[in-house]
Formats: structure tokens, sequence, C-alpha cells
């Protein structure tokens, strides 16, 4: 049988293991998580352990925070990872950090993000050059359990899938905060407030994954001659809102390579 181990049960950790528990109910799933207070199986359906031990052919999930790194690897003995395809979720950790601290090549870091809490994360995965084709697999099935999963070859695309991919839900709720404050101060109840704006933001995603169909076709149609979208967007380009956005997205990106070293 197929076994996966999520080193880490906090909130990313967790929600993979209750994905892989629900969604590859044919594969072992072990939680490894050092703290006792953390240390607990969804269900009492998957192995719960202190520390990680190896067995060839494992899919190795580190959900650690980046800074427990280094206590984790030194816990290994040599080569225990040899036979180990390895998945990280840790901010900044290089691929070259993660081969070199584990003894493997066969490396892959994921940027996944908050809305893997329902099963819609979209992650960015990339693969050390390395990994085996049925390694990438293995990694793209199992992250697939919290959303939809991207590989991509260039791993300096992942300061961007930072900004872009996991800081991208935070910068949209706080432009949601924005359309949640128009509509109480124009009326409306706080509870219908949310349900305008979060149905506003689902419906629009959808549309968006149309055929044919992009962010400018989709506001052009929607914006008749001097009527009342084109004057929002003709506000929205006088107060340089799209220019903030790219700002703010490139300053995250420019933070992840800063904490990356």
């Amino acid at each position: 049988m197929e076994r996966i181990v999520v080193v880490g049960a906090g909130h990313m950790g967790s929600v993979i293991v209750r994905g892989l528990l629900d969604g590859l109910p044919g594969v072992e799933v072990v939680i490894v998580e050092p703290s006792a207070e953390r240390r607990a199986s969804p269900d009492g359906r998957a192995e719960v352990a202190a520390a990680y031990d190896p067995r060839p052919g494992d899919l190795l999930v580190l959900a650690i925070p980046p800074q427990a790194f280094e206590s984790f690897a030194d816990g290994l003995s040599p080569k225990a990872c040899a036979d180990t395809t390895v998945v990280s979720i840790m901010a900044g950790v290089r691929l070259e950090t993660l081969a070199s601290a584990l003894g493997t090549d066969a490396v892959l870091r994921a940027m996944p993000n908050l809305a893997s809490r329902v099963g819609q994360s979209m992650t960015v995965l990339c693969p050390g050059g390395q990994v085996r084709p049925d390694g990438v697999e293995r990694a793209e099935r199992a992250l697939s359990v919290i959303g939809r999963v991207l590989v991509v070859r260039d791993e300096s695309l992942l300061d961007a899938a930072t900004a872009l991919v996991g800081s991208g839900p935070a910068l949209v709720a706080y432009l949601a905060q924005s359309f949640m404050g128009f509509a109480r101060g124009s009326g409306f109840a706080a509870a219908d407030a949310l349900v305008l704006t979060s149905q506003v933001l689902r419906g629009t995603a959808d549309l968006l994954t149309e055929p044919g169909v992009t962010p400018e076709s989709l506001y052009r149609q929607a914006s008749t001659p001097h009527g009342t979208t084109a004057e929002g967007i003709a506000t929205l380009r006088e107060h340089r809102v799209g220019e903030s956005v790219r700002a703010a997205l490139e300053a995250t990106t420019e933070r992840a390579r800063e904490l990356a070293g």
C-alpha cells in the first residue's frame, strides 16, 4: 500500500491529512507531530507518531515552519530519505537546501493557499531536476486532494507564486472588505453584504474559467458606453487601482526572495 507521511499537524498539515483520508482512501496516511497537544488523528483514521520512521517508497510531505526544518533534518539518520520522495510546503526553503539536508534528489516544493480549507487551493508545484516523472505524478495526485495543482519547472517562479497564490486570498479579501463596506454603507445588513460580495467573487471566478474569457474581455462585455460599469472602471483607472495591486504583488514577491535568502 502506498504510504504518505505528513510532518506537521498545524493548519496546512491537518487540511492535507483530511484531504488525503477523504480523497485517497486506498493510501496509508501517517501524521508526524512532535507536539503532544497537536498530535491527533482525524476520526482515528490515520496513524500518529511523534517522530518520522522512514520506509522505502514513502511520499513525505513537510508541512512544518521553515525554522523547524533544520531540527527535523538533524533528527534523521544518514541516508534515511534516500528512497523517499519529499514534498515541501515550507516557504523559502530552496530545492538545493532540501536535497542537501535530506540526502535525496527526489525533492519538490509546493505553494498551496488558504482555500485548501474548502478544497479550492491553487497549488504551484515545482520538482527538482532529478525527480522522476512518477514522483511528480505522486506529488501532484496527493496535493490535488486540496484543490488544483499547476506544475512548473522553474524554481524562481515560486517567489511570484508566493505572492499570487500564497498571499492572493488575503489580498482579494482586503478588496472584498471594500465591497462589503460599500454594501453596509448602502443599508444592507452585514450578513447580506457578505452574501452579495462572496457570490460576486465566486461567480466572477467561474466566468473566468469559460473558454476564451479573459479579465479584460469580461469587464468590457459588462461595460456599455457611458453606463454604470464603465463609470466604475474609469474611476478605478483614475485611482490607479490596477497599478496598486501589481505593486502589492511585486512587493510580496520581493519579500519572498528576501526570506529565502
